[in-house]
């Protein structure tokens, strides 16, 4: 079958670096070794700023691997929610860390974005771009019928129908993360049998591909009190999923999760005996890999931490670009950051070069420019254009005088109807990037005359602060897919139904009429540039509107023992669970 181009870029179906769209995660001079795979060096020395590699791991083929072995991971915090498609859910620690050895994966791609089906779910698939009678578009899916939920279910066309009902608002009360793609779905329906999908477009969809990576079981999503709350204990959720691997057992006081081999899995038996997931700081995740006690050390992003895990004598560090970035995201509802005058001079008040070079300092990655100007699309990606409005404390301080606030020139604060401008960071301590960020922060409003103080929570409580706005200002990653233009309106769309409830990732409470009138433009156009053109336009808004302050991007760093294969540093490539594995 012909393979398919995804776009190159940034943001999709997030997941909450919280996971993100695509949790909180809260250059080098790449070589080519004798296998063909790409190695870092460590620190060039200079201020060069060469390509990273789109993948960068131990390639080898698990025929040549040992059957057998314990691997080890750290995740960022231990789920509450393990419906992936909840926006509680909604983590890459969940969506894109452990659903990978658990639920379908659909689609492989290649390491520049290229798809193809993955057999094990999806034998073959046809796309007709000019529609069928009143449809736009008509996708048909012909499914493995060897495929089956844990409770031994078969997966058919009816999961396919009940995961579209389920997340284009046709259930009542599920709190699905993003409706987006599924809403262009007329109907999906049975063809020659169960295993032949048939999914009819209202209307042209480009990134039809991002909602059809994977599916969820009917019998998990076909009503809200089952979405919403029937997914909160992993070992019951376990029937629920589908993939090489089972959930074993789940301790939530200690924060691990234990896979082991699927005895019913009809693909290839997985290299690995058990697969953990513990839930550590990024201090001690670091510590654990240089003890041996976790396996690979992921998304290296403060320089203690890789000077810990380049300390293990078998340490093979592993560096590619990705789609994960570093932000600000502001409250529109909290206190002076309603008004948008003072958001705008919060934003000319953040030196964002100077708070990457500090967050990077230390890292192989500290001399390559990571700048990050849009919100949608990485650098040297087609579209990407640099919408920021840069760096201007004069220009700051001229925005809160408009807003009528006066300098104090005691205190060294602006101040209006004797109340001083000021607002809270919502922090995470012992989370080096967030942490740092916080305190440059602070510094550099105090330079343009507003006060920041801190309001301190452990991780595991930081997203369920940020879900519920109860948060001024504060920093985390988004981390994104190969859709860069899908998805819009999962963090940037109107955040809230008519009862006031959440039903979306746009966590700065803001709701923009101009953006949600562009989002069904960007959904359905199919002019690839005039696409660009029409996201672009949604990012000058948003930088206006001062939602979401670009940071910088990540490269992604990963330390791994140097007799793992088949997994490490990547952006698009699929790396299937199955084939992880050891050398010796």
């Amino acid at each position: 079958m012909r393979l398919k181009k995804a776009s190159i870029a940034l943001l999709a179906a997030t997941a909450l670096t919280l996971s993100a769209c695509s949790s909180a995660d809260e250059g080098d001079n790449g070589t080519t070794t004798d296998d063909g795979t790409t190695s870092t060096d460590g620190d060039t020395g200079d201020d060069s700023t060469p390509d990273l590699p789109g993948s960068d791991y131990n390639a080898v083929d698990p025929a040549d691997l040992q059957d057998g072995g314990e691997f080890s991971l750290a995740i960022s915090s231990y789920p509450e929610q393990w419906n992936a498609r909840h926006v509680d859910g909604n983590t890459v620690d969940l969506k894109s860390t452990i659903y990978s050895y658990i639920a379908p994966v659909n689609w492989i791609f290649t390491e520049n974005g290229e798809f193809d089906v993955n057999p094990n779910y999806v034998e073959s698939y046809d796309m007709n771009v000019e529609g069928e009678g009143d449809y736009a578009m008509v996708l048909t899916l012909n499914l493995n019928p060897d495929a089956a939920w844990n409770d031994g279910t078969p997966i058919t066309v009816a999961d396919y129908e009940a995961t579209w009902k389920a997340c284009s608002l046709q259930v009542e009360g599920v709190a699905c993360a993003s409706s987006d793609g599924w809403t262009q779905i007329e109907s999906i329906e049975q063809g020659a049998d169960e295993f032949e999908v048939v999914v009819n477009y209202s209307t042209e969809y480009p990134d039809w591909s991002a909602n059809m990576d994977s599916v969820g079981p009917a019998a998990g999503l076909s009503d809200a009190d089952t979405f919403n709350e029937g997914w909160k204990d992993p070992i019951e959720a376990n029937q629920y999923m589908a993939g090489p691997f089972i959930i074993a057992n789940s301790n939530d006081a200690q924060g691990v999760l234990t896979l082991e081999r699927n005895p019913d899995w009809w693909g290839s038996t997985a290299k690995l005996d058990t697969v953990t997931f513990s839930a550590l700081s990024q201090e001690a995740s670091a510590a654990a890999f240089a003890n041996g006690e976790i396996d690979a050390l992921d998304f290296i992003v403060d320089a203690a931490s890789y000077e810990t895990a380049n300390g293990r004598p078998d340490a093979a560090i592993k560096m590619s670009t990705s789609v994960q970035w570093r932000h600000f995201t502001f409250n529109s509802r909290a206190g002076v950051l309603q008004d948008k005058l003072v958001r705008q001079g919060v934003q000319l008040g953040i030196d964002t070069a100077d708070i990457a070079a500090s967050d990077l300092a230390g890292l192989p990655s500290q001399h390559l420019d990571l700048n990050l100007g849009n919100h949608f699309f990485m650098p040297n990606q087609p579209g990407y254009q640099d919408n920021s409005v840069g760096y201007d404390p004069e220009a700051a301080m001229a925005k809160f005088e408009e807003a009528g606030y006066t300098m104090n020139e005691d205190s060294g604060f602006y101040e209006k109807d004797g109340e001083e401008l000021a607002f809270s960071y919502l922090r995470i301590p012992g989370n080096a990037a967030n942490e740092n960020e916080g305190a440059m922060l602070v510094e550099q409003m105090a330079d343009v005359g507003v006060k920041v103080t801190y309001t301190d929570v452990e991780s595991a409580d930081f997203f369920p602060h940020v879900i519920g706005g109860e948060y001024a200002v504060t920093s985390f990653a988004w981390n994104g897919t190969p859709y860069p233009m899908a998805n819009v309106g999962q963090i940037y769309g109107a955040p809230f139904d008519a009862e006031g409830n959440l039903i979306n990732s746009n966590f700065t409470g803001l709701e923009v009429p101009e953006v949600d009138a562009l989002i069904p433009e960007i959904a359905a156009e199919t002019d690839v540039e005039a696409r660009q053109a029409l996201t672009n336009e949604v990012d000058q808004i948003i930088w206006d509107e001062v939602m979401v302050l670009p940071l910088y991007y990540r490269a992604n760093i990963t330390a791994i023992p140097d007799n793992l294969a088949n997994y490490g540093s990547v952006v698009f490539e699929t790396l299937l669970a199955e084939n992880i594995g050891y050398t010796n």
